[in-house]
Protein backbone atom coordinates (compact mmCIF):
# COMPACT_ATOMS: atom_id res chain seq x y z
CA UNK A 1 0.00 0.00 0.00
CA UNK A 2 2.93 2.39 0.91
CA UNK A 3 4.55 1.43 -2.70
CA UNK A 4 1.38 2.10 -4.18
CA UNK A 5 0.95 6.07 -2.53
CA UNK A 6 4.74 6.56 -3.42
CA UNK A 7 4.19 5.64 -7.06
CA UNK A 8 0.97 7.84 -7.13
CA UNK A 9 2.69 10.71 -5.25
CA UNK A 10 5.76 10.44 -7.42
CA UNK A 11 3.66 10.45 -10.91
CA UNK A 12 1.61 13.41 -9.44
CA UNK A 13 4.73 15.06 -9.21
CA UNK A 14 6.27 14.61 -11.95
CA UNK A 15 2.87 15.48 -13.76
CA UNK A 16 2.63 19.07 -12.29
CA UNK A 17 6.76 19.68 -13.14
CA UNK A 18 5.67 18.86 -16.66
CA UNK A 19 2.80 20.53 -16.55
CA UNK A 20 3.47 24.10 -15.05
CA UNK A 21 7.53 23.42 -15.80
CA UNK A 22 6.19 23.11 -19.46
CA UNK A 23 3.69 26.18 -19.28
CA UNK A 24 6.68 28.17 -18.03
CA UNK A 25 9.12 27.78 -20.22
CA UNK A 26 7.10 26.61 -23.27
CA UNK A 27 6.81 29.62 -24.90
CA UNK A 28 10.73 30.47 -24.64
CA UNK A 29 11.17 26.48 -26.10
CA UNK A 30 9.11 27.08 -29.27
CA UNK A 31 10.46 30.76 -29.56
CA UNK A 32 14.19 28.88 -29.18
CA UNK A 33 13.38 25.39 -31.38
CA UNK A 34 11.38 27.48 -34.62
CA UNK A 35 14.07 30.05 -34.74
CA UNK A 36 16.63 27.22 -34.68
CA UNK A 37 14.81 25.45 -37.03
CA UNK A 38 14.97 28.20 -39.52
CA UNK A 39 18.73 29.00 -38.46
CA UNK A 40 19.62 25.46 -40.23
CA UNK A 41 19.43 27.12 -43.49
CA UNK A 42 20.45 30.48 -42.37
CA UNK A 43 23.26 30.42 -45.30
CA UNK A 44 20.45 30.32 -47.07
CA UNK A 45 18.21 33.02 -45.61
CA UNK A 46 20.82 35.52 -46.01
CA UNK A 47 21.41 34.30 -49.66
CA UNK A 48 17.68 34.67 -50.36
CA UNK A 49 17.83 38.48 -48.24
CA UNK A 50 21.11 39.58 -50.30
CA UNK A 51 19.32 39.57 -53.99
CA UNK A 52 22.38 41.59 -55.60
CA UNK A 53 24.67 38.78 -54.58
CA UNK A 54 24.08 36.29 -57.93
CA UNK A 55 27.23 34.72 -59.19
CA UNK A 56 28.00 31.93 -61.32
CA UNK A 57 30.66 29.30 -59.88
CA UNK A 58 33.89 30.50 -59.87
CA UNK A 59 37.36 28.95 -59.12
CA UNK A 60 38.86 30.20 -55.66
CA UNK A 61 42.17 31.24 -57.36
CA UNK A 62 40.63 33.55 -59.53
CA UNK A 63 38.12 34.76 -56.29
CA UNK A 64 41.64 35.35 -54.30
CA UNK A 65 43.05 37.14 -56.75
CA UNK A 66 39.86 39.91 -57.24
CA UNK A 67 39.58 40.01 -52.97
CA UNK A 68 43.54 40.58 -53.02
CA UNK A 69 43.45 43.24 -56.05
CA UNK A 70 41.01 45.18 -53.70
CA UNK A 71 42.40 44.95 -50.56
CA UNK A 72 45.85 46.14 -51.91
CA UNK A 73 44.04 48.98 -53.17
CA UNK A 74 41.39 50.28 -50.37
CA UNK A 75 43.55 49.24 -46.97
CA UNK A 76 47.68 49.00 -47.48
CA UNK A 77 48.21 49.58 -44.38
CA UNK A 78 45.42 48.10 -42.50
CA UNK A 79 45.89 46.04 -39.44
CA UNK A 80 44.46 42.57 -40.45
CA UNK A 81 42.76 41.70 -43.60
CA UNK A 82 39.93 38.98 -43.97
CA UNK A 83 39.04 36.84 -47.08
CA UNK A 84 35.46 34.71 -46.92
CA UNK A 85 35.85 32.96 -50.01
CA UNK A 86 32.72 31.50 -51.98
CA UNK A 87 31.28 28.25 -51.10
CA UNK A 88 28.39 26.11 -51.85
CA UNK A 89 26.62 27.55 -49.97
CA UNK A 90 28.05 30.75 -49.49
CA UNK A 91 28.22 32.31 -52.72
CA UNK A 92 29.61 35.90 -51.57
CA UNK A 93 33.34 37.07 -51.84
CA UNK A 94 33.50 39.12 -48.55
CA UNK A 95 36.61 41.06 -47.50
CA UNK A 96 37.37 42.72 -44.37
CA UNK A 97 40.04 45.11 -42.89
CA UNK A 98 40.82 46.38 -39.84
CA UNK A 99 43.10 49.27 -38.52
CA UNK A 100 42.69 50.15 -34.91
CA UNK A 101 39.44 49.95 -33.68
CA UNK A 102 37.90 50.51 -37.22
CA UNK A 103 36.53 47.76 -39.19
CA UNK A 104 35.33 47.67 -42.76
CA UNK A 105 33.28 45.10 -44.84
CA UNK A 106 32.84 45.07 -48.49
CA UNK A 107 31.27 42.24 -50.94
CA UNK A 108 33.47 41.61 -54.20
CA UNK A 109 32.50 40.18 -57.47
CA UNK A 110 34.87 37.06 -57.74
CA UNK A 111 34.69 37.42 -61.78
CA UNK A 112 35.29 40.85 -61.96
CA UNK A 113 37.13 42.01 -59.40
CA UNK A 114 34.40 45.28 -58.78
CA UNK A 115 33.03 45.68 -55.05
CA UNK A 116 29.14 45.30 -55.15
CA UNK A 117 27.06 47.24 -53.31
CA UNK A 118 24.58 45.87 -50.79
CA UNK A 119 21.84 46.75 -48.69
CA UNK A 120 22.56 45.96 -45.00
CA UNK A 121 20.76 43.48 -43.85
CA UNK A 122 20.90 40.96 -40.85
CA UNK A 123 20.28 38.10 -42.73
CA UNK A 124 19.69 34.56 -41.35
CA UNK A 125 22.14 35.27 -38.69
CA UNK A 126 19.51 37.06 -36.50
CA UNK A 127 17.50 33.80 -36.48
CA UNK A 128 20.66 31.46 -35.46
CA UNK A 129 21.39 34.89 -33.21
CA UNK A 130 18.21 35.03 -31.43
CA UNK A 131 17.71 31.18 -31.13
CA UNK A 132 20.95 30.97 -28.56
CA UNK A 133 20.15 34.46 -26.71
CA UNK A 134 17.32 35.98 -27.49
CA UNK A 135 18.90 39.15 -29.04
CA UNK A 136 19.65 40.03 -25.17
CA UNK A 137 23.38 39.16 -24.57
CA UNK A 138 24.10 37.11 -21.60
CA UNK A 139 20.44 37.09 -20.35
CA UNK A 140 19.37 35.64 -22.95
CA UNK A 141 21.99 32.74 -22.89
CA UNK A 142 21.03 32.35 -19.11
CA UNK A 143 17.42 32.16 -20.11
CA UNK A 144 17.87 29.58 -23.05
CA UNK A 145 19.84 27.58 -20.73
CA UNK A 146 17.34 27.51 -18.52
CA UNK A 147 15.16 26.96 -20.73
CA UNK A 148 17.34 23.75 -21.76
CA UNK A 149 17.22 22.12 -18.63
CA UNK A 150 13.64 22.62 -18.18
CA UNK A 151 13.77 20.76 -21.77
CA UNK A 152 15.49 17.94 -20.33
CA UNK A 153 13.30 17.83 -17.10
CA UNK A 154 10.01 18.11 -19.16
CA UNK A 155 11.31 14.79 -21.28
CA UNK A 156 11.93 12.67 -18.32
CA UNK A 157 8.70 13.55 -16.36
CA UNK A 158 6.52 13.23 -19.44
CA UNK A 159 7.58 9.66 -19.71
CA UNK A 160 7.33 9.23 -16.07
CA UNK A 161 3.53 9.94 -16.54
CA UNK A 162 2.96 8.54 -19.83
CA UNK A 163 5.09 5.41 -19.91
CA UNK A 164 2.76 3.37 -21.92
CA UNK A 165 3.31 5.78 -24.78
CA UNK A 166 5.72 3.92 -26.91
CA UNK A 167 3.21 0.68 -26.94
CA UNK A 168 0.52 3.33 -27.92
CA UNK A 169 3.16 4.95 -30.59
CA UNK A 170 4.55 1.79 -31.84
CA UNK A 171 0.64 0.21 -31.82
CA UNK A 172 -0.93 2.73 -33.86
CA UNK A 173 -2.95 4.08 -30.79
CA UNK A 174 -3.33 7.51 -31.88
CA UNK A 175 -6.19 9.68 -31.40
CA UNK A 176 -7.43 13.03 -32.68
CA UNK A 177 -6.86 15.58 -29.79
CA UNK A 178 -4.03 17.82 -28.81
CA UNK A 179 -3.05 15.90 -26.17
CA UNK A 180 -2.27 12.93 -28.25
CA UNK A 181 -0.36 15.16 -30.72
CA UNK A 182 1.79 16.16 -27.64
CA UNK A 183 3.53 12.91 -27.01
CA UNK A 184 3.23 11.12 -30.12
CA UNK A 185 5.45 13.55 -31.69
CA UNK A 186 7.22 14.06 -28.28
CA UNK A 187 7.84 10.22 -28.76
CA UNK A 188 9.35 10.58 -32.75
CA UNK A 189 11.32 13.81 -31.77
CA UNK A 190 12.68 12.02 -28.64
CA UNK A 191 16.43 11.29 -29.82
CA UNK A 192 16.58 14.64 -31.74
CA UNK A 193 15.43 16.93 -28.85
CA UNK A 194 17.64 14.98 -26.50
CA UNK A 195 20.37 15.50 -28.95
CA UNK A 196 20.00 18.69 -29.90
CA UNK A 197 19.39 20.11 -26.18
CA UNK A 198 21.98 18.42 -24.55
CA UNK A 199 24.94 19.52 -27.42
CA UNK A 200 23.12 23.28 -26.92
CA UNK A 201 23.55 23.11 -23.22
CA UNK A 202 27.12 22.01 -23.37
CA UNK A 203 27.20 24.99 -25.96
CA UNK A 204 25.83 27.48 -24.00
CA UNK A 205 27.08 26.45 -20.37
CA UNK A 206 31.02 26.74 -21.88
CA UNK A 207 30.13 30.57 -22.67
CA UNK A 208 28.57 31.43 -19.53
CA UNK A 209 31.03 29.77 -17.42
CA UNK A 210 34.88 30.18 -19.01
CA UNK A 211 36.50 28.70 -16.26
CA UNK A 212 34.88 25.38 -17.49
CA UNK A 213 37.13 25.75 -20.74
CA UNK A 214 40.12 27.22 -19.37
CA UNK A 215 40.67 24.33 -17.14
CA UNK A 216 40.31 21.63 -20.12
CA UNK A 217 42.14 23.74 -22.33
CA UNK A 218 44.50 26.36 -20.82
CA UNK A 219 45.79 29.23 -21.18
CA UNK A 220 45.27 29.11 -24.93
CA UNK A 221 41.26 29.23 -24.87
CA UNK A 222 40.68 32.70 -26.16
CA UNK A 223 36.99 32.24 -26.57
CA UNK A 224 35.03 29.11 -28.41
CA UNK A 225 36.04 30.56 -31.37
CA UNK A 226 39.95 29.41 -30.79
CA UNK A 227 39.71 26.24 -28.68
CA UNK A 228 43.17 24.91 -27.92
CA UNK A 229 44.60 26.36 -30.96
CA UNK A 230 48.19 26.87 -31.84
CA UNK A 231 49.34 30.47 -31.97
CA UNK A 232 51.54 31.52 -34.81
CA UNK A 233 51.13 35.03 -34.58
CA UNK A 234 53.94 37.61 -34.43
CA UNK A 235 54.41 41.30 -33.14
CA UNK A 236 54.43 44.26 -36.06
CA UNK A 237 57.92 44.77 -36.92
CA UNK A 238 56.94 48.09 -38.42
CA UNK A 239 59.39 47.59 -41.09
CA UNK A 240 57.96 47.27 -44.44
CA UNK A 241 58.06 44.17 -46.77
CA UNK A 242 56.01 43.10 -49.87
CA UNK A 243 53.07 40.58 -49.10
CA UNK A 244 54.04 37.41 -50.89
CA UNK A 245 50.96 37.37 -53.71
CA UNK A 246 48.16 35.35 -52.04
CA UNK A 247 47.27 33.31 -55.08
CA UNK A 248 51.21 31.82 -54.81
CA UNK A 249 50.33 30.86 -51.08
CA UNK A 250 47.13 29.10 -52.26
CA UNK A 251 48.08 25.85 -53.93
CA UNK A 252 50.38 25.06 -51.13
CA UNK A 253 47.39 25.49 -48.47
CA UNK A 254 45.56 23.41 -50.34
CA UNK A 255 48.09 20.79 -50.79
CA UNK A 256 48.02 20.47 -47.28
CA UNK A 257 44.32 21.11 -46.25
CA UNK A 258 42.78 19.59 -49.47
CA UNK A 259 41.15 20.64 -53.28
CA UNK A 260 38.54 23.53 -52.78
CA UNK A 261 38.59 23.40 -49.29
CA UNK A 262 40.00 27.01 -48.06
CA UNK A 263 37.18 29.01 -46.71
CA UNK A 264 38.48 31.43 -44.92
CA UNK A 265 42.06 33.90 -44.97
CA UNK A 266 43.48 35.77 -42.70
CA UNK A 267 46.52 38.01 -42.75
CA UNK A 268 47.46 39.85 -40.30
CA UNK A 269 50.11 42.99 -40.69
CA UNK A 270 50.00 43.27 -44.35
CA UNK A 271 52.83 45.47 -45.63
CA UNK A 272 54.93 44.45 -42.64
CA UNK A 273 57.86 42.29 -42.62
CA UNK A 274 56.23 40.14 -39.87
CA UNK A 275 53.38 39.87 -42.03
CA UNK A 276 51.39 35.95 -41.13
CA UNK A 277 48.87 34.78 -43.43
CA UNK A 278 46.41 31.96 -42.20
CA UNK A 279 44.54 29.50 -44.46
CA UNK A 280 41.33 27.90 -42.72
CA UNK A 281 39.42 25.02 -43.92
CA UNK A 282 36.15 25.06 -44.19
CA UNK A 283 33.89 22.76 -41.53
CA UNK A 284 31.06 22.03 -43.98
CA UNK A 285 32.25 18.08 -44.43
CA UNK A 286 32.76 16.85 -41.24
CA UNK A 287 30.82 16.43 -37.67
CA UNK A 288 33.77 17.99 -35.79
CA UNK A 289 32.88 21.98 -36.12
CA UNK A 290 36.92 23.16 -35.60
CA UNK A 291 38.69 24.28 -38.52
CA UNK A 292 42.18 23.14 -39.75
CA UNK A 293 44.40 25.87 -40.37
CA UNK A 294 48.11 26.29 -42.34
CA UNK A 295 50.43 29.53 -41.64
CA UNK A 296 52.69 31.15 -44.14
CA UNK A 297 54.97 33.70 -43.45
CA UNK A 298 53.37 37.28 -45.97
CA UNK A 299 56.28 38.25 -46.74
CA UNK A 300 59.22 34.94 -48.05
CA UNK A 301 55.72 32.43 -48.06
CA UNK A 302 57.73 30.17 -45.70
CA UNK A 303 55.75 27.51 -43.83
CA UNK A 304 55.45 28.80 -40.06
CA UNK A 305 53.55 25.99 -38.86
CA UNK A 306 49.42 23.80 -39.60
CA UNK A 307 47.37 22.66 -36.75
CA UNK A 308 45.10 19.76 -38.20
CA UNK A 309 45.14 17.54 -35.01
CA UNK A 310 43.18 18.75 -31.77
CA UNK A 311 43.33 17.10 -28.38
CA UNK A 312 40.51 14.16 -27.26
CA UNK A 313 39.03 17.17 -25.31
CA UNK A 314 38.87 19.61 -28.29
CA UNK A 315 37.13 16.76 -30.37
CA UNK A 316 34.58 15.82 -28.25
CA UNK A 317 33.28 19.33 -27.49
CA UNK A 318 33.50 20.50 -31.09
CA UNK A 319 31.53 17.05 -32.31
CA UNK A 320 28.56 18.55 -29.84
CA UNK A 321 28.84 21.75 -31.28
CA UNK A 322 29.22 20.17 -34.74
CA UNK A 323 25.79 18.07 -34.34
CA UNK A 324 23.96 21.23 -33.10
CA UNK A 325 24.82 23.13 -35.89
CA UNK A 326 24.58 20.67 -38.29
CA UNK A 327 26.99 21.79 -41.23
CA UNK A 328 28.18 18.61 -41.98
CA UNK A 329 26.23 15.83 -44.56
CA UNK A 330 24.92 18.72 -46.92
CA UNK A 331 21.42 19.11 -47.61
CA UNK A 332 19.96 15.70 -46.49
CA UNK A 333 21.48 16.47 -43.11
CA UNK A 334 19.80 20.15 -43.06
CA UNK A 335 16.66 19.29 -44.18
CA UNK A 336 16.64 16.61 -41.76
CA UNK A 337 17.29 19.00 -38.73
CA UNK A 338 14.54 21.12 -40.11
CA UNK A 339 12.03 18.47 -40.70
CA UNK A 340 12.32 17.21 -36.95
CA UNK A 341 12.83 20.81 -35.84
CA UNK A 342 9.29 21.56 -37.09
CA UNK A 343 7.77 18.36 -35.52
CA UNK A 344 9.29 19.63 -32.58
CA UNK A 345 7.49 22.81 -32.62
CA UNK A 346 4.64 21.22 -33.22
CA UNK A 347 4.80 19.35 -29.65
CA UNK A 348 5.49 22.20 -28.02
CA UNK A 349 2.46 23.74 -29.58
CA UNK A 350 0.41 20.96 -28.95
CA UNK A 351 0.98 21.10 -25.40
CA UNK A 352 0.40 24.61 -24.77
CA UNK A 353 -2.56 24.57 -26.56
CA UNK A 354 -3.14 21.17 -24.90
CA UNK A 355 -3.24 23.06 -21.14
CA UNK A 356 -5.77 25.53 -22.21
CA UNK A 357 -7.83 23.52 -23.65
CA UNK A 358 -7.83 21.20 -20.73
CA UNK A 359 -8.56 24.07 -17.98
CA UNK A 360 -11.13 26.54 -20.14
CA UNK A 361 -14.33 25.28 -18.37
CA UNK A 362 -12.48 25.25 -15.58
CA UNK A 363 -11.31 28.63 -15.34
CA UNK A 364 -14.77 29.72 -16.28
CA UNK A 365 -16.57 29.22 -13.08
CA UNK A 366 -13.83 30.78 -11.24
CA UNK A 367 -12.85 34.02 -9.39
CA UNK A 368 -12.19 37.08 -11.85
CA UNK A 369 -8.31 36.61 -10.91
CA UNK A 370 -8.42 33.12 -12.32
CA UNK A 371 -10.48 34.04 -15.51
CA UNK A 372 -8.05 36.83 -15.87
CA UNK A 373 -4.65 34.84 -15.67
CA UNK A 374 -6.15 32.08 -17.75
CA UNK A 375 -6.74 34.61 -20.59
CA UNK A 376 -3.44 36.09 -20.24
CA UNK A 377 -2.55 31.98 -20.46
CA UNK A 378 -4.79 31.85 -24.04
CA UNK A 379 -2.78 35.51 -24.84
CA UNK A 380 1.32 34.51 -24.64
CA UNK A 381 0.06 31.00 -26.51
CA UNK A 382 -1.29 32.88 -29.14
CA UNK A 383 1.63 35.04 -29.35
CA UNK A 384 4.36 32.54 -28.66
CA UNK A 385 3.21 30.40 -31.20
CA UNK A 386 1.48 32.19 -34.30
CA UNK A 387 2.64 35.87 -33.39
CA UNK A 388 6.23 34.37 -33.60
CA UNK A 389 5.49 32.75 -37.21
CA UNK A 390 4.22 35.89 -38.53
CA UNK A 391 7.23 38.16 -36.93
CA UNK A 392 9.61 35.55 -38.75
CA UNK A 393 8.30 36.03 -42.16
CA UNK A 394 7.76 39.60 -41.39
CA UNK A 395 11.57 39.90 -40.86
CA UNK A 396 11.94 38.52 -44.66
CA UNK A 397 8.52 41.07 -46.00
CA UNK A 398 10.91 43.97 -44.15
CA UNK A 399 13.88 43.05 -46.05
CA UNK A 400 12.38 43.28 -49.30
CA UNK A 401 9.87 46.23 -48.69
CA UNK A 402 12.53 48.50 -46.78
CA UNK A 403 14.33 50.97 -49.29
CA UNK A 404 17.42 50.35 -50.53
CA UNK A 405 19.74 53.19 -49.08
CA UNK A 406 18.19 53.50 -45.16
CA UNK A 407 20.58 53.50 -42.55
CA UNK A 408 21.07 50.93 -40.13
CA UNK A 409 18.99 48.89 -42.24
CA UNK A 410 19.56 45.60 -40.32
CA UNK A 411 18.73 47.24 -37.46
CA UNK A 412 15.12 48.25 -39.28
CA UNK A 413 14.23 44.64 -40.24
CA UNK A 414 14.98 43.16 -36.71
CA UNK A 415 12.83 46.42 -35.30
CA UNK A 416 10.18 45.28 -37.90
CA UNK A 417 10.25 41.46 -36.70
CA UNK A 418 9.85 42.64 -32.94
CA UNK A 419 6.81 45.68 -33.78
CA UNK A 420 4.67 43.03 -35.85
CA UNK A 421 5.30 40.39 -33.01
CA UNK A 422 3.99 42.99 -30.10
CA UNK A 423 0.98 43.88 -32.47
CA UNK A 424 0.51 40.02 -32.26
CA UNK A 425 0.72 39.89 -28.76
CA UNK A 426 -1.82 43.10 -28.30
CA UNK A 427 -4.18 41.44 -31.05
CA UNK A 428 -4.35 38.18 -28.77
CA UNK A 429 -5.49 40.40 -26.44
CA UNK A 430 -8.26 42.41 -27.92
CA UNK A 431 -9.65 39.47 -29.61
CA UNK A 432 -10.84 36.24 -28.34
CA UNK A 433 -9.26 33.76 -28.05
CA UNK A 434 -10.17 31.38 -31.00
CA UNK A 435 -11.06 34.15 -33.12
CA UNK A 436 -7.06 35.51 -32.23
CA UNK A 437 -6.02 31.82 -33.38
CA UNK A 438 -7.56 31.73 -36.85
CA UNK A 439 -6.95 35.22 -37.71
CA UNK A 440 -3.52 35.08 -36.72
CA UNK A 441 -2.71 31.73 -38.38
CA UNK A 442 -4.69 33.53 -41.97
CA UNK A 443 -2.12 36.21 -41.54
CA UNK A 444 0.49 33.76 -41.59
CA UNK A 445 -0.72 32.04 -44.31
CA UNK A 446 -1.48 34.82 -46.04
CA UNK A 447 2.38 36.21 -45.47
CA UNK A 448 4.19 32.83 -46.28
CA UNK A 449 2.44 32.50 -49.42
CA UNK A 450 2.78 35.95 -50.45
CA UNK A 451 6.80 36.01 -50.14
CA UNK A 452 7.47 34.59 -53.57
CA UNK A 453 5.05 36.76 -55.05
CA UNK A 454 6.57 39.99 -53.00
CA UNK A 455 10.25 38.46 -54.08
CA UNK A 456 9.13 38.22 -57.62
CA UNK A 457 8.15 41.95 -57.99
CA UNK A 458 10.84 43.52 -55.90
CA UNK A 459 13.55 41.37 -57.38
CA UNK A 460 14.80 39.68 -60.56
CA UNK A 461 15.73 36.43 -58.39
CA UNK A 462 12.05 35.05 -58.35
CA UNK A 463 11.27 31.54 -59.21
CA UNK A 464 10.60 32.37 -62.46
CA UNK A 465 14.27 33.53 -63.01
CA UNK A 466 15.76 31.13 -59.97
CA UNK A 467 14.78 27.79 -61.29
CA UNK A 468 16.23 28.23 -64.96
CA UNK A 469 19.26 29.49 -63.44
CA UNK A 470 19.66 26.29 -60.98
CA UNK A 471 20.04 29.25 -58.17
CA UNK A 472 17.88 26.38 -55.74
CA UNK A 473 19.25 28.59 -52.80
CA UNK A 474 16.85 31.30 -53.32
CA UNK A 475 13.69 29.47 -54.71
CA UNK A 476 13.94 26.54 -51.79
CA UNK A 477 13.38 29.71 -49.53
CA UNK A 478 10.53 30.76 -51.45
CA UNK A 479 9.16 27.41 -52.10
CA UNK A 480 9.64 26.46 -48.34
CA UNK A 481 7.66 29.72 -47.20
CA UNK A 482 4.79 28.97 -49.78
CA UNK A 483 4.70 25.45 -48.61
CA UNK A 484 4.13 26.35 -44.87
CA UNK A 485 1.61 29.14 -46.05
CA UNK A 486 -0.44 26.43 -47.55
CA UNK A 487 0.04 24.11 -43.99
CA UNK A 488 -1.06 27.40 -41.75
CA UNK A 489 -4.03 27.93 -44.32
CA UNK A 490 -5.16 24.11 -43.40
CA UNK A 491 -4.65 24.69 -39.93
CA UNK A 492 -6.64 27.75 -40.32
CA UNK A 493 -9.48 26.07 -42.09
CA UNK A 494 -9.73 22.87 -39.93
CA UNK A 495 -9.75 25.42 -36.38
CA UNK A 496 -12.86 27.78 -38.08
CA UNK A 497 -14.43 24.57 -39.05
CA UNK A 498 -14.28 23.72 -35.21
CA UNK A 499 -15.11 26.71 -34.08
CA UNK A 500 -18.71 26.49 -36.76
CA UNK A 501 -19.14 22.87 -35.69
CA UNK A 502 -19.07 24.46 -31.64
CA UNK A 503 -21.00 27.23 -32.32
CA UNK A 504 -24.16 25.02 -34.31
CA UNK A 505 -23.88 22.20 -30.92
CA UNK A 506 -24.04 25.72 -28.74
CA UNK A 507 -27.22 26.48 -30.85
CA UNK A 508 -29.27 23.26 -30.69
CA UNK A 509 -28.13 22.73 -27.45
CA UNK A 510 -29.57 26.16 -26.43
CA UNK A 511 -32.59 25.04 -28.31
CA UNK A 512 -33.68 21.73 -26.82
CA UNK A 513 -33.32 23.49 -23.32
CA UNK A 514 -36.38 26.25 -24.28
CA UNK A 515 -38.43 22.77 -25.30
CA UNK A 516 -37.77 21.24 -22.54
CA UNK A 517 -38.62 24.73 -20.79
Amino acid sequence: MNQLKEKKSFTLGMSELHTWGGLVFGWLLFVIFFTGTLAVFEQELTHWMQPHVRINEVEPIQALASAEKQLRKLSPKADTWMIALPQQRHQDLEITWIKGKKSVEKHVNPQSGAIIKLPETGGGHFFAHFHFELHSGKVGLWLVSLASMMMLAALVSGIAIRRKVFKEFFCLHWRKNWLNVHTMTGVFTLPFILLITYTGLTVTFLMLLPIAPQILYGDSWKGPQSVAAKTFERPRSNMPGELVPLTRLLPLAEAELGEGKISFIRIRNPGDQKAVVTFFRTVDDTIVAISNRVVYDGVTGELLGSQTAWSKYVHIFRSLVGLHIARFGGYPVSWLYFAFGLISCVMIAAGLIFFTIKRRSRYARDSQMAQWMYRAIEAFNTTAITGLIIACIAYLWANRLLPFGIKERADAEITAFFSIWLIMLLHSFLRPPLRAWIEQLRIAAGFCIGLPVLNALTTNVGLLQSIPRNDWMTASVDLTAASLGIILALVSWRVSLHQRNSEKEHVKLGEAEQRIK
